[in-house]
């Protein structure tokens, strides 16, 4: 079975705009990295290593600059195009056109998770899942985000995209695992009235009774970094924890050293590369 994952870096940030008019909102800094270090730092404490990066044509020379083929990461990064902001279905269908998987982890690019209680299950949610998994957290805002509801037994019960009216305070975020049947469901569904697919149709095509929902929990720090406000508490909450912790916040080259993907010989050499910098100073931190 090929396993992957996938990250969707594409669409127009037209909410970050004029910013986002000359550079794509994933390679904005938050705090001491880029922000699409934090999302593919959730691949990679999936312990996922073959991965395919979704970004536009005209982006895709910048995200290479940065990330390369994975080499520093001991990973193997794929580059797959979406030249129009069609959905987020569409983003995973142009990632399977270029790396096919049986079943695969999506996790958007602006997409932030952070707590060891969450990414001790995740690994094994992903062993389980057969057909679908969403997560979701609590939130205050639900009719901000897609949302789902479900029974005392956790079965879901409907999904509803920015409900008018309350129907569950559990928002669905921006990860997804989806089986070898996503084509096929994808074949199904039209785009919607913003002209767009819409990832709540596409999961409804797996039938609710086939896709298990995860809540992530209170232990967990979830935010999705696509607004102005985003960027600026995400990035105090890295701060904050680094800072007060002394540890490293979503650090894809800590987490390819800790787990053996890379020797201690090409992170020094690593170090060297970005010597003067804020981060290369925080990751010397591993060493002592």
């Amino acid at each position: 079975m090929k396993i992957g994952g996938i990250l969707l870096s594409g669409g127009e940030g037209t909410r970050l705009f004029p910013t986002t008019k000359y550079i794509n909102k994933h390679l904005i800094p938050i705090y001491d990295k880029p922000m699409i270090y934090y999302s593919l730092s959730i691949l990679l404490l999936s312990g996922l290593r073959n991965i395919t990066l979704v970004c536009s044509k005209k982006d895709q020379d910048k995200f290479k600059a940065l990330l390369g083929n994975g080499e520093e990461f001991g990973v193997d990064l794929k580059y797959s195009i979406q030249n129009k902001p069609e959905g987020i279905p569409h983003g995973i269908s142009m990632a399977l056109e270029e790396n096919s998987y049986d079943k695969f982890i999506t996790v958007l690019g602006d997409n932030f998770i952070f707590g060891d209680k969450f990414f001790t299950k995740l690994e094994g949610i992903f062993d389980e899942t057969e057909k679908c998994s969403i997560f979701s957290q609590v939130v205050k805002n639900p009719e901000s985000f897609g949302v789902v509801d479900v029974d005392l037994d956790n079965n879901i019960l409907e999904i509803i995209e920015k409900p008018n009216k309350f129907v569950s305070n559990k928002a669905i975020i921006g990860l997804y695992i989806f089986n070898s049947d996503f084509i096929s469901h994808f074949e199904n569904i039209k785009k919607s009235k913003r002209q767009e697919f819409e990832i709540t149709d596409l999961i409804k095509e797996y039938n609710l009774k086939n896709v298990k929902h995860n809540e992530i929990g209170r232990g967990t720090a979830w935010f999705d970094m696509g607004t102005t406000e985003d960027f600026h508490n995400t990035s105090m909450f890295v701060r904050t924890i680094q800072e007060r912790q002394g540890l490293l916040v979503c650090s894809p080259h800590e987490i390819a050293l800790r787990n053996d993907w890379i020797t201690e010989k090409e992170f020094s050499k690593y170090l060297e590369k970005i010597k003067g910098s804020e981060y290369s100073e925080n990751l010397k931190t591993i060493f002592l």
